[in-house]
């Protein structure tokens, strides 16, 4: 007896269906969540340095990771907790791709990119002031074991959603964060 190939397409089909399912869970499962506190930098500002506390979830290559930092104090202030004065502040949502991250039996020096939007707040004058930005950067992690890692990176952050070489636009406002990653999930 004869098969007609349009009962072949289905059957492959659900084939290929079943194959894939096992190679996309084990993806899954593979992905990698990640604490890490930092502080950042900003060297043109001459500001207080801010410490803060990033959150980020990758499978492999890419990962997206969210971070917020406070100043650890207020220049206008005389106490660090002086009650009636807000602390500038900041937070990121940024996508990341790491360029040489190895996993498995051993993990390696991880150079990365990443670019992102962000939030940021502060005393101005006598009133609060916040602005939207955009980000992007480069870094490098140096695992320490299997579960801890050492980061250091650099952001260029626009004050305004332009590009940097249009006419007209701000400067970048360089920063430098450092910090430690310790891995909670999935590998």
């Amino acid at each position: 007896m004869r098969r007609s190939p349009l009962f072949a397409l289905p059957i492959a089909g659900v084939v290929a269906c079943v194959v894939a399912t096992p190679a996309v869970s084990a993806s899954a499962q593979q992905s990698d969540l990640a604490i890490s506190p930092f502080v950042t930098l900003v060297p043109t500002t001459g500001a207080s340095p801010l410490a803060g506390l990033a959150l980020t979830l990758g499978s492999g290559m890419f990962a997206i990771r969210g971070s917020g930092h406070l100043a650890l104090e207020n220049s206008n202030t005389s106490g660090l907790l002086d009650a009636n004065t807000t602390r500038p502040w900041g937070a990121d949502a940024d996508a990341m791709l790491f360029l040489g991250r190895s996993y498995g039996g051993s993990r390696s020096l991880a150079p990365y990119v990443f670019a992102g939007v962000g939030t940021s707040g502060g005393p101005s004058s006598s009133f609060d002031s916040r602005q939207s930005n955009w980000s992007y950067g480069a870094g490098i992690s140096l695992p320490l074991g299997s579960l801890i890692d050492v980061f250091g990176e650099s952001r260029w952050r626009m004050s305004q959603y332009v590009l940097p070489s249009a006419d007209g636009a701000p400067s970048p406002r360089n920063e430098y964060r450092v910090g430690i990653t310790f891995h909670v999930g999935g590998r």
